[in-house]
């Protein structure tokens, strides 16, 4: 092989290698650069199954534009508490199938079936769960998740969004639109995990108005 041919040779087989060289990072580049498998329903509900016991603070906007905060408990699947301590001080208080209105800590209790509001769309006495039938929507914004809940019969008036983060899958917070399209939106703040909480962080007092009553 003459001097020029192998000097072509050689040429040749370095653009050959710098061709596969090229090709191999421009495939390595398409791996990483591939997005993340989309969210499912699965992943939500596998993250609300793991969502039993919760504690943090609030802060809730309300239709009429006013800003109320304070300190929760959640317990899945049929317990929660909101306790206001900010621009009102009512006890709101989930327990089985019933939710519980006080005007503060110790009045007398309001109770509304839990099965005439949306949180039915998600609390159903056995497991955190979303159905399929119930899922509206399901939307990356940012860096959250929304699930949109409507009731596929329309026998449960509004429409309840979940708002996740879209990396771990914590709950951030919920928007509640009910049946005259009024609509509220939650955010957790300091959340805190437990193993459990106890049932004494839902006891329904009545104290007071019990004792205004004698």
């Amino acid at each position: 092989m003459s001097r020029g041919d192998k000097k072509t040779f050689i040429t040749g087989r370095f653009s050959q290698a710098g061709a596969c060289w090229a090709l191999a990072c421009a495939l390595l580049l398409m791996l990483v650069a591939r997005p993340a498998r989309a969210t499912d329903l699965a992943d939500i509900n596998a993250a609300l199954a793991d969502m039993r016991a919760l504690s943090g603070q609030f802060v809730q906007s309300t239709p009429g534009g006013e800003t109320l905060q304070g300190n929760f408990f959640l317990a899945l699947p049929d317990r929660f508490r909101f306790v206001y301590t900010q621009g009102g001080h009512s006890v709101v208080t989930l327990r089985g199938n019933w939710l519980v209105v006080q005007e503060f800590q110790g009045a007398e209790a309001n109770r509304y079936p839990v099965s005439a509001t949306p949180l039915r769309l998600l609390v159903d006495g056995h497991s955190p769960r979303i159905r399929p039938s119930q899922l509206e929507a399901l939307t990356e914004k940012g860096g959250s998740i929304e699930a949109a809940l409507r009731d596929p019969k329309g026998d449960i008036p509004g429409r309840l969004v979940l708002i996740f983060d879209s990396q771990t899958l914590a709950l951030q917070g919920w928007r509640l639109l009910d049946i005259q399209q009024q609509r509220s939106t939650v955010w957790l703040n300091n959340v805190i995990r437990h193993e459990r909480l106890l049932e004494d962080y839902f006891r329904i007092d009545e104290s007071i108005a019990e004792a205004e009553d004698e």
